[in-house]
């Protein structure tokens, strides 16, 4: 068994993961240092492990660098819940919602994008988005979307590779894949 999650998830099993609080932490690093103060993260299930950790660290990041304004929204990860969240967020009054919102993944996103623009608002120009995972969507679509970049096959291939080693006695022991990183495009940029 190889079990796919932050050891501290796996019950002592061989785990492969990816550091979610650092690339959450950078995340919003990078949209605080383009003068954000206030930002929202469109998370998953509350009660999954890696939801847990960047819920966690996204938290620690506001707090740490005394954020006006920090949201987080749990979701099912599907584009219409991402929907709904985005709506949520952004039907506040413009100086009591998110100048910046980060979603756990590109479906959230795109759909992010789409609310946006049925509401009238411009990206980057009045609310930057910011992906996860960085498949093909975020380059298809106007802006494209920056995201935290993550080779998802590469880290299914990784799994796998450890999984043999351990039907085989090897030493596929427990360890991270890279860690996600900052790809800057269209969709984020100062607020105005």
């Amino acid at each position: 068994v190889v079990a796919v999650g932050h050891p501290s998830l796996t019950g002592g099993l061989t785990s492969v993961w990816t550091d979610d609080a650092t690339a959450v932490t950078e995340a919003v690093r990078y949209l605080a240092a383009l003068g954000h103060r206030r930002i929202a993260r469109v998370g998953g299930a509350a009660d999954l492990g890696h939801t847990a950790i960047r819920t966690a660290a996204f938290d620690e990041a506001a707090g740490a660098l005394a954020l006006a304004g920090a949201w987080q929204v749990a979701t099912d990860f599907s584009g219409d819940a991402g929907a709904r969240a985005t709506r949520s967020l952004l039907t506040a009054a413009p100086a009591d919602r998110p100048t910046a919102i980060v979603y756990d993944n590109d479906i959230m996103a795109v759909a992010g994008l789409s609310v946006a623009a049925e509401m009238g608002l411009r990206v980057p120009e009045d609310v930057s988005l910011l992906a996860w995972d960085d498949s093909q969507l975020c380059r298809l679509t106007h802006p494209t979307l920056s995201a935290m970049s993550h080779d998802v096959h590469g880290f299914g291939a990784e799994v796998a590779r450890t999984l043999f080693s351990v039907i085989t006695g090897g030493e596929g022991g427990s360890h991270p894949v890279p860690t996600p990183v900052l790809t800057p495009r269209g969709s984020t940029a100062p607020p105005r």
